[in-house]
C-alpha cells in the first residue's frame, strides 16, 4: 500500500507487520488478528497507529494463526486419520469451529472488499458485533 496508490484497500489475517510500518496510511485497513494482536505484538501496534483512514481489528474466540487458512479443515482431517487426539488438532487450529472459521474468513473480508472496492454496503456486518457471528469481537 506504501509502493502502490492503486492498491485502494488493505486486509491482514493474522499477520505479523513486519518490517515495522512507520508511514502513514490513508486508505482503508482491516486486520483479523489471532496471536499477531495489537496487545501481544509491538510491530501491529505501531502499524495500527498509522492507519489515518477506516479501520477495523476483529478477533475471534478461540482462533490461533492456523485457525485461519484451509489449515483449520485440512488438520481435523489428517487428524483423524493420523490418530491425533482432540487436544493435539485443538493446538494446531485453536479451539475455534473449523466451519465457523471458514465461514469468518469468508464473510468478514468479503464485506470488507464489498464496502471499500466496489463501494456496497454488506448489511452491517462491520458496523460492530453481530449475532451471526457471536464469536467476533470488535477491538476497540
Amino acid at each position: 500500500m506504501l509502493a502502490d496508490r492503486r492498491v485502494r484497500a488493505g486486509l491482514s489475517i493474522d499477520g505479523p507487520m513486519q518490517p515495522t510500518i512507520t508511514a502513514d496510511l490513508d486508505r482503508p485497513f482491516m486486520m483479523m488478528t489471532a496471536v499477531f494482536t495489537r496487545a501481544a505484538m509491538p510491530d501491529v501496534a505501531e502499524f495500527w497507529t498509522h492507519l489515518r483512514s477506516w479501520r477495523l481489528d476483529i478477533q475471534a474466540d478461540g482462533a490461533i494463526h492456523n485457525s485461519y487458512g484451509d489449515n483449520a479443515t485440512l488438520i481435523p482431517q489428517a487428524g483423524k486419520i493420523l490418530g491425533m487426539t482432540d487436544h493435539q488438532i485443538q493446538d494446531w487450529i485453536g479451539t475455534l469451529d473449523p466451519a465457523r472459521a471458514v465461514r469468518i474468513q469468508q464473510a468478514y473480508p468479503l464485506a470488507f472488499f464489498d464496502l471499500h472496492l466496489r463501494h456496497r454496503g454488506q448489511g452491517h456486518l462491520l458496523d460492530g458485533p453481530c449475532p451471526a457471528f457471536p464469536e467476533v469481537k470488535f477491538i476497540p
